[in-house]
């Protein structure tokens, strides 16, 4: 089976995909599926070639090394643009893309339109959970128990900032969480204390997006991950993680750079009850959204209230929140292939055309028909 491991991508949270997809590589079972590369540049173009498999290569990236590929559209193939021309059948695309241009929907629509199956959530699912404000109406919509928010976009604040501040501080009370709409990986996120803070932490959130998110940030904060695993009816959830100290803000370097010891956590001391409603709450989730294939659900807990507030959806979560699932990597990407595979032949039970009549009468009228509706 052919499978093309996707990565990279125009967004900031590109080199965390590269990383997702090395882990991917060194997991997937290769006597069972030849892998295809195929690494988006920061710029958006489209490479594949053997060395991508290779993590030195990312030290001193050259592309011009690399073959430029193309999706080849409606035809389930790859046009790897070689000195001859190299056509490749895809049985099903790998995603481990992250952020905007990749965990948005826009590369799921382009492999929807090649007709190859694909390992993340829907075009649905991927663009509702890539924009924070979208999500949170939905979950509110749906009986989720959010923290309070207002949103507002960029031109709106450098129009009329203090119109926006003031409505901020109507809505919620101090302290902040400020974050661009379309964005994860905590980049571009802020915990502000004072209106100076506010002031400075939408200005960094600015650079990133140009709709802007302030939420309630959430006393005694511990930050609570479940994550789920499956395709429509079947979801399978994932023991609970608890990333870092509760009495600090999760930044970049925390979820990431320090990820090995966010692993080796067992569960979060709670109490079963509480257990047990996340992993409800998570299954709801994922199920209501549009969620398939692996997605991690993040949540904000009280400790002193024990009040649990549901946060944002990774629809492409880092490492494929493979180290929150008993399996091995490599059995969990098979289960990936396995529920995108089903997916494509529940879409393909679909009727995608209807017979009609009305470009034949269009072609014989010669007029259109100038007083008929189609």
């Amino acid at each position: 089976m052919n499978i093309a491991i996707i990565f990279g991508g125009k967004s900031s949270e590109h080199d965390i995909s590269v990383i997702t997809a090395l882990q991917a590589i060194n997991a997937i079972d290769k006597g069972k599926y030849k892998i295809y590369p195929i690494y988006i540049t920061k710029n958006g173009e489209w490479l594949t070639g053997e060395k991508l498999l290779d993590k030195e290569t990312y030290i001193d990236f050259q592309s011009k090394k690399f073959y430029k590929v193309t999706l080849n559209f409606g035809k389930k193939e790859i046009i790897i643009k070689k000195l001859i021309r190299q056509i490749v059948k895809i049985d099903c695309a790998l995603l481990c893309l992250h952020g905007l241009n990749g965990e948005d929907g826009t590369v799921q629509g382009a492999l929807e339109l090649a007709s190859i199956p694909y390992t993340s959530s829907s075009v649905l699912g991927s663009s509702v959970c890539m924009d924070k404000v979208i999500m949170k109406q939905l979950f509110k919509a749906n009986g989720f128990k959010i923290t309070n928010f207002v949103w507002f976009t960029r031109e709106e604040f450098e129009t009329n900032q203090s119109e926006i501040l003031d409505k901020i501080k109507k809505e919620i009370d101090y302290p902040y969480i400020v974050k661009p709409a379309n964005l994860g990986s905590s980049i571009g996120i802020s915990k502000c204390e004072c209106e100076d803070e506010l002031i400075t932490g939408i200005e960094i959130a600015c650079q990133y997006d140009s709709r802007i998110i302030v939420e309630k940030a959430v006393e005694n904060l511990r930050e609570i991950n479940c994550a789920c695993l499956g395709y429509e009816n079947y979801v399978k959830t994932s023991r609970l993680e608890e990333p870092v100290s509760w009495n600090k803000f999760l930044g970049f370097k925390e979820k990431y750079l320090t990820f090995s010891k966010s692993a080796e956590k067992g569960e979060p001391e709670l109490d079963e009850s509480l257990k047990l409603e996340i992993k409800n709450m998570s299954e709801k989730a994922f199920k209501t959204l549009c969620q398939s294939g692996v997605v991690r659900i993040d949540y904000l807990l009280d400790d002193k209230t024990k009040e649990i507030f549901i946060n944002e959806i990774n629809s492409i979560p880092g490492s494929l929140a493979n180290y929150l699932f008993p399996e091995h990597f490599g059995k969990l990407l098979d289960e990936l292939i396995a529920f995108a595979l089903k997916r494509e032949k529940d879409k393909n039970r679909n009727k995608f055309s209807y017979k009609s009549t009305a470009l034949f009468e269009f072609i014989k009228n010669g007029t259109c028909g100038k007083n008929k509706k189609y």
